[in-house]
């Protein structure tokens, strides 16, 4: 990938399964700029999707604090505009990188709107139908489904995004798992990194909250000894803080019994 990135490029991300929501991801939108319900705002799923389908404009991130971001620009079918947030991630041994959506905020104006790093922005006159919106949605689902590679790259994408500790965390978890299963399949869903082996599912995943991260485990029964979070041997989970330090010994252990045993479904 070049330097720079068009709104094409994005699109070709997209529709091959190369994007994440960020851990921390945010979504706003200016008062009076109703695209979906009120109740709801503005959702991940059925407008940065199609939104990042139909972008007409791409700017580089003036901000010091987002060295790899970008903004992306496109027209609402109710006619409101979409702000979209993302950086590039490029692990080292990919050459296609992962996008990152950082945020989505919406934009009021017929002709121009009003950004607070760009300025002026000049809105192009074609306002896309609903009907093309909600194919463009279609069309990633779809690419989504038919791939079937492993998402390592996604995977490390996203533990890249985690703040500090949280990160450290993470990526400890993460190499544990390779460890211990070597032919361990990644992918991130539902906003989370999941990890599996072929022909028995997910056998775990990571999630990062505001105080801790949580490691869960997926199996058919209790591991040993029982990780002391979780209500159901599919939700059996170990919460650490800051302050917690990570037994590598233990962990193996309950991601080797987890790896074995029958997981979630891919």
């Amino acid at each position: 990938m070049s330097s720079s990135i068009t709104a094409q490029q994005v699109s070709d991300l997209v529709l091959a399964n190369r994007i994440i929501r960020a851990p921390y991801y945010e979504k706003d939108h200016d008062e009076g700029v109703q695209f979906t319900d009120p109740d709801r705002g503005l959702q991940w799923g059925a407008d940065a999707i199609p939104a990042l389908l139909g972008l007409f404009q791409v700017e580089e991130d003036p901000r010091d604090n987002h060295p790899d971001g970008w903004v992306g620009f496109a027209r609402h079918w109710r006619e409101g505009t979409l702000r979209l947030d993302f950086d590039l991630y490029s692990g080292p041994d990919e050459s296609d990188p992962v996008l990152v959506v950082t945020a989505m905020s919406g934009r009021e104006g017929e002709t121009t709107i009003e950004d607070e790093e760009f300025g002026e922005v000049e809105l192009p006159d074609q306002v896309p139908a609903e009907a093309e919106w909600e194919e463009r949605q279609k069309q990633y689902q779809a690419a989504r489904k038919d791939d079937d590679t492993d998402g390592s790259a996604a995977v490390q994408a996203f533990i890249a995004a985690l703040p500090g500790w949280k990160r450290e965390v993470a990526a400890e978890f993460d190499e544990i798992i390779q460890q211990e299963v070597p032919d361990v399949r990644r992918a991130v869903k539902w906003h989370q990194p999941f990890y599996g082996v072929e022909d028995r599912g997910w056998f775990a995943s990571f999630s990062a909250f505001s105080k801790h991260v949580k490691l869960a485990f997926i199996a058919e029964s209790y591991l040993e000894p029982r990780p002391p979070n979780g209500t159901e041997p599919d939700r059996q989970a170990l919460d650490l803080e800051e302050t917690d330090t990570l037994d590598e010994e233990q962990i193996s252990s309950w991601v080797r019994q987890a790896a074995e045993s029958p997981g979630m479904g891919w």
